[in-house]
């Protein structure tokens, strides 16, 4: 009997030991910060972190019981430039946030100027309209309505060329890397200005992707023969099943 209790009152010494270590152990980690939250890193981004990290000084000494990852990833998706983030613990007091930035592939020529990227989302200027060799869009529907910065553009003629230009960045990447403008004239018809020269591109108002197609095709042939798109001031595509070429002269 004797030797029960014995067990009974070492039972309870040793759980009020482990409850007083934890409590102890809270009471230390709220004393020294640990609990809190004190830093936060970044990973590597192409606009500078300090637009990104101003959006989350609220959350900087607050204890990281208090809020959830979630919340975290939430406001930083809401900055146009961020595609998604990924937020996780990495103790004492520290955050690892990953994001993924929308990336331009155009500048829409309206004031003041956005980009686009392939999903046709309004990406703000942020000190990086210099972005290096990205086409621009002109003569296209400049209401600033329907450039909603950190969402898709409402223009349906903006869309369309980005969805060229998209299509271009994978299947004709020589062509997009070549781009310098991507014009809507009055007449309602495309046409492309090289950086190269330069040569315009006349592609009409239908048919766009099947004429780029036999553009590349024709560009394939002028390769053969030591020749190259540029070489020519312009290039009509706008009749059925014939280029009308105007030689460059020096």
């Amino acid at each position: 009997m004797e030797t029960n209790w014995k067990r009974i009152i070492f039972s309870i010494l040793a759980y009020s030991t482990v409850i007083t270590l934890i409590w102890v152990a809270f009471k230390w980690s709220d004393f020294t910060g640990s609990l809190r939250l004190n830093n936060i890193i970044f990973s590597n981004t192409n606009l500078d972190k300090e637009i990104y990290s101003g959006s989350l000084d609220g959350f900087l000494v607050e204890k990281l019981d208090q809020f959830r990852l979630r919340d975290i990833s939430d406001l930083l998706e809401e900055h146009p430039y961020v595609k998604a983030a990924r937020v996780s613990h990495r103790f004492p007091g520290t955050l690892m946030v990953e994001i993924v930035e929308r990336e331009p592939i155009a500048i829409l020529n309206i004031e003041p100027m956005v980009m686009l990227d392939e999903e046709c989302v309004v990406l703000p200027d942020m000190n990086n309209l210099g972005y290096a060799g990205l086409p621009v869009l002109s003569n296209l529907n400049r209401e600033q309505e329907l450039y909603p910065a950190g969402e898709r553009a409402l223009s349906v003629k903006v869309t369309e060329s980005i969805n060229w230009l998209s299509r271009l960045q994978i299947e004709y990447e020589s062509l997009y890397n070549n781009l310098s403008e991507m014009k809507l004239t009055s007449a309602n018809e495309m046409e492309l200005i090289l950086t190269e020269e330069p040569t315009t591109i006349y592609l009409g108002e239908e048919n766009i992707w099947s004429r780029i197609e036999i553009l590349r095709e024709f560009e394939r042939k002028l390769d053969n023969n030591a020749k190259k798109i540029s070489d020519f001031d312009y290039l009509d595509m706008r009749f059925d099943n014939q280029i009308i070429v105007r030689a460059r002269h020096s």
